[in-house]
């Protein structure tokens, strides 16, 4: 489906405002504690892969817009670029790119108290419900068991 994609859209390079709303608060936990660590980059690059959103982008530009937030982040800070992201999403989008900072705040198995509060607070600028929160947590953690548990 991706390797038809640019040709009902005119050939032009993909329109990421999305893609790069929706990567905005994953990176964002990626962040949080301080380092961006390597397990958190190829948690993303999969999540990303298997992603409807990211598919037509390929890998190269989704690692272009991961830098491209790290950087804003650096400049304006986290609550200007959620609070962005979250003004292009719909409420849907919204919990995708939920699930997909949730994911991330889980890819070394724990989640330190700057991914927590990352995490709230990304979840307060997205205007999740409180259950729908719950939920999100709930699976992500299911999905992210060892096979030892």
């Amino acid at each position: 489906m991706a390797l038809f994609s640019r040709l009902r859209s005119g050939g032009g390079a993909p329109d990421t405002t999305i893609a790069r709303a929706v990567l905005a608060p994953a990176v964002l936990t990626m962040a949080a504690d301080g380092s961006v660590d390597r397990a958190e980059l190829v948690q993303l690059n999969n999540v990303c892969g298997f992603s409807p959103i990211f598919g037509p982008l390929g890998p190269e530009t989704v690692t272009r817009l991961v830098n491209e937030i790290l950087n804003d982040l650096s400049k304006r800070g986290p609550h200007e670029v959620i609070t962005e992201a979250a003004g292009k999403l719909s409420p849907a989008l919204r919990e995708t790119a939920f699930c997909f900072a949730m994911r991330i705040a889980m890819a070394d198995g724990v989640l330190d108290d700057g991914e927590k509060a990352a995490l709230s607070g990304t979840a307060t600028r997205l205007e999740l419900a409180p259950e729908t929160f719950g939920k999100i947590v709930d699976v992500v953690a299911m999905m992210q068991r060892p096979a030892t548990a």
